[in-house]
Order: structure tokens, then C-alpha cells, then sequence
């Protein structure tokens, strides 16, 4: 019976992984020396809930519908939060059951509202807390998990920024073991051919303490008790998974990947204040002070653009035919704002007056899919996204602040992940690069299933 285990670790970066720190992992170092690797290109934008949507169904975001973790609602000004529901696409565990698989799944983005399939899955992160919300499949699971292990623990931290540094590692650590206890659970006492596991707590310790071990962070602190916070999770995720491997059989396929990379943010670029400054956007009152914006305080009839984003800067154009109360024409006066704004934009320098090096994505240029009607007209990665966005919060002295309304963060994500597969065809061989596109096929692959007809990405062999 084919068997493939992956494991997600949220915002692994290779340049620690497949560098810095191999020699400290040494269960990673094995995988790596008796198999293949790759860094992973991931999503435009980089965010968790994109990335993974796009890494587990094998398709874009233009596909999906998932640019952010919120969506605009059709023609309303208006924003909701994100879960399955708007997720359009099939999932690499729906067609492995489909195709007479029992696929296992615990702790991805947007597996709320579950879709019934057949197999099992713990939900992840968005997820409702509380005793009365269904999050696991089958239902019964639920009462198992808890009978066994004691509880089924929360996703994810809430409110983590606001947690002193001490409660923020020791929150991920008890969380971390705790999901580790049910994915344990799971190998050993459910059958499977395709086992699908997120560890999310290391992207929280890289927005948080990311700038106690980068030398070229502008915040380093190299004296800080804090300085190996990171590199510390990750030998204790390594000697985990270590663990989880013993009780896996041993022509088992294992897939290590992560859906983005992470880097240094120095500051942010206050987006909503700079759109309110240069007429872009119109407020039905002024503030006098720093305030928390929302799109209710907009004068929808003197406004052309409004944004949001608090790592990337995602921007739409106030359009008519479009928006209930747009003003901007499609055709010529879109492309001549959606220009204008792209060479804007990439003017504004850091705080410190050095350029940025700033890069855009156009809606119309740059992204092709089913589903592109949802997307921003815009995307914008200042200084390829060392400078973070602000758009929630108005009123600020300068054009830089490193707060958004949720805080602050240390990093912020980028463009590679890792990905490493060992399936005892392969002995250590770099592959350079590879596409997100690219996992779902090559579980597939590995699953002796059919690749859909429309998925772009490749094997990797």
C-alpha cells in the first residue's frame, strides 16, 4: 500500500534549513542526504492561508479565490474573514479519497467548515474555538481525541503580539506538543495512505523574535536572551520529528515543505495615510489623531483607491460597473490610476531616504485564473517586503511606523519555502527550484493516482 507522509512547517526558511542550522538537525540532514530538495517558489502574496490553499489543491490563488485572509464581497465595500467555504478548488485529500485513498489531515489553514470526505482531518487554523463547533471528521473523532489525549487543543495562539516574549515560546511549545500528541495518535491507531500535518507555532516565533538572530535585521540583537529562540524550536521540531519517522513504515514517502520563506522587516509604510495624502482616498471627516481607519469612514464619491495588507500592500480601484459607488471608468482611466500609482509607489524611499526596492504586481498583467475577478488590482512588496504595509491604522506623524492595529512583528514572510522528498528512488540531489504548483501532482504521483487534467504544476522526479 503506497504511503506518503508530508509535514508543513509554517515559514520554514531554506537558507537556515539547508544551511545554517543542517548540521544541528540531524533527522532533516537525513532526509535531505537520502533524497531530494528543493526551495519552494510560493504564492503571490506569500501569506499562510494563500500559500497553503495553493500548495494543497495544486492550483493559484486567481484559482482558488484566496489573495489574502480576507475577501472583498461582491460590489459591497466590505470584507470577511476567510474559511473553506470560499476555497474553490478541490483538495489533494478530496481527490486521494476519490481515487480510493484514506487520506489523514490535521491542522491546515482553511479546513473550516470541514467538507465531508472520506478520511480524517482536524481543523487548523480560523477555526471557531468552543465546545459546540464541529472540528474534526468524523464528528466522533472529536470525543476520541478527548477520551485518549485529554482535549483537542486550540490551533493557534490568540492575540500572540499581545503576550509578553516568555508566554509567546511557551504557548508554542505546549501547543506544538499537543498537536504532535494528535498527529501521533493518528498514525499509529488510524489507517492511511496520505497523511497531511501543518506545524504552525514557528511562524509565530519568527514574526516575534526574528530580529534577536538576523545580523542584518536594522533591530538585531545579538546580547538578547532571545538569540537563539528560533534555532532552539527548530532542533526541538527536528528531534519530533525523529519520533513521528519510527512509526512510520519504512518505504513510506516523506515530504518536508513549508509554504513560504521568512525575512527581516525593518519598518512599514503607513499605505491608507499616503493614499489619504495624495487624494486617492477621501475620508467623510478628518481625524486629528491616530485612529483605527475602516472603510466606513470613507467618502466612497471622492475616492479612487482604497487598500489593505499588513506585510504586502493590496490595492483596488474604486471602479464603476464594479463597486456600488465607483467612480473610476474601466478602460483607459483604469489603466492610466493603475500606472500612475505603480510608479508612485516605487518612489517612496525608506525612512532612512535610501531607495526601496519596491515591486508590483498588476491584476490585469500579472495574474491569469478562473476565479481573477476577486483578486486586487494591485499588489505591492515594498523593498521586496523588508518594508511591511499598515492600512488599518491613520493618522500617523510620518509615512513609516512598524504598527499595524494588531502591533508590531520582527519578519515578515518571503517568497521561498523548503521542500525536501524521500521515496528511496532519490539519494541527495538539489533540484534548484520548484513550484507550489508542483506538490499536489507529485503526491499524486506518489499515490499512483491521476493528475487532474487541469493542473499546471509538474512531477518532481
Amino acid at each position: 500500500m503506497e504511503k506518503v507522509f508530508v509535514l508543513g512547517i509554517d515559514g520554514a526558511p531554506p537558507e537556515y534549513l539547508f544551511d545554517k542550522w543542517l548540521d544541528e538537525l540531524p533527522n532533516i540532514k537525513k532526509i535531505i542526504d537520502n533524497g531530494c530538495y528543493a526551495k519552494l517558489n510560493s504564492t503571490i502574496p506569500p501569506l499562510s492561508v494563500t500559500a497553503w490553499s495553493s500548495i494543497f489543491t495544486g492550483k493559484s490563488p486567481s484559482d482558488t479565490g484566496i489573495f489574502e485572509y480576507v475577501y472583498k464581497k461582491k460590489g459591497l465595500y466590505n470584507f470577511g474573514l476567510v474559511s473553506a467555504n470560499e476555497l474553490k478548488e478541490k483538495t489533494v485529500w478530496q481527490i486521494a479519497s476519490e481515487g480510493g485513498k484514506k487520506p489523514v489531515v490535521c491542522f491546515l489553514n482553511l479546513t473550516w467548515p470541514i467538507k465531508p470526505f472520506e478520511g480524517i482531518l482536524v481543523s487548523g487554523p480560523l477555526a471557531p474555538s468552543g465546545e459546540d463547533v464541529d472540528c474534526t471528521y468524523p464528528k466522533e473523532l472529536k470525543q476520541e481525541i478527548k477520551e485518549k489525549l485529554g482535549e483537542i487543543p486550540m490551533p493557534d495562539i490568540p492575540n500572540f503580539r499581545n503576550l509578553s516574549k516568555q508566554e509567546v515560546i511557551d504557548e508554542a511549545y505546549k501547543m506544538t506538543k499537543k498537536h504532535l500528541n494528535i498527529m501521533r495518535y493518528l498514525i499509529q491507531n488510524k489507517e492511511w495512505n496520505l497523511f497531511f500535518g501543518v506545524i504552525g507555532m514557528s511562524d509565530r516565533l519568527h514574526h516575534m523574535f526574528w530580529r534577536y538572530m538576523d545580523e542584518k535585521h536594522r533591530k538585531y540583537s545579538p546580547d538578547s536572551e532571545f538569540k537563539n529562540t528560533i534555532k532552539e524550536f527548530y532542533i526541538f521540531l527536528d528531534k519530533e520529528l525523529g519520533e513521528l519517522i519510527k512509526l512510520l513504515d519504512k518505504d513510506t514517502t516523506i515530504i518536508l515543505l513549508s509554504d513560504h520563506g521568512i525575512t527581516r522587516m525593518h519598518n512599514r509604510i503607513n499605505l491608507t495615510d499616503w493614499l489619504i495624502k495624495n487624494n486617492y482616498l477621501v475620508l467623510k471627516e478628518p481625524i486629528k489623531e491616530k485612529t483605527v481607519f475602516n472603510l466606513n469612514m470613507v467618502n466612497w464619491e471622492k475616492t479612487k483607491v482604497f487598500a489593505i495588507g499588513a506585510y504586502e500592500g493590496q490595492i483596488y480601484i474604486n471602479l464603476k460597473e464594479r463597486e456600488s459607488q465607483g467612480i473610476v471608468n474601466p478602460g483607459e482611466e483604469y489603466d492610466t490610476l493603475i500606472h500612475e500609482l505603480e510608479t508612485k509607489l516605487k518612489q517612496i524611499s525608506g525612512d532612512d531616504g535610501k531607495e526601496l526596492k519596491t515591486k508590483v504586481f498588476m491584476k490585469k498583467r500579472d495574474y491569469d485564473g478562473k476565479l481573477i475577478g476577486g483578486a486586487p488590482d494591485m499588489i505591492v512588496y515594498f523593498d521586496d517586503l523588508e518594508y511591511g504595509c499598515n492600512s488599518t491604522l491613520i493618522g500617523n506623524d510620518t509615512l513609516w511606523s512598524p504598527s499595524t492595529a494588531k502591533g508590531s512583528d520582527d519578519a515578515t514572510h518571503s517568497r521561498q519555502g523548503i521542500f525536501v522528498l524521500k521515496n528511496g528512488k532519490h539519494q541527495k540531489n538539489y533540484l534548484g527550484e520548484i513550484s507550489y504548483l508542483d506538490i499536489v501532482p507529485t503526491i499524486l504521483n506518489e499515490l499512483n493516482l491521476k493528475i487532474p487534467s487541469d493542473m499546471k504544476g509538474k512531477i518532481i522526479k
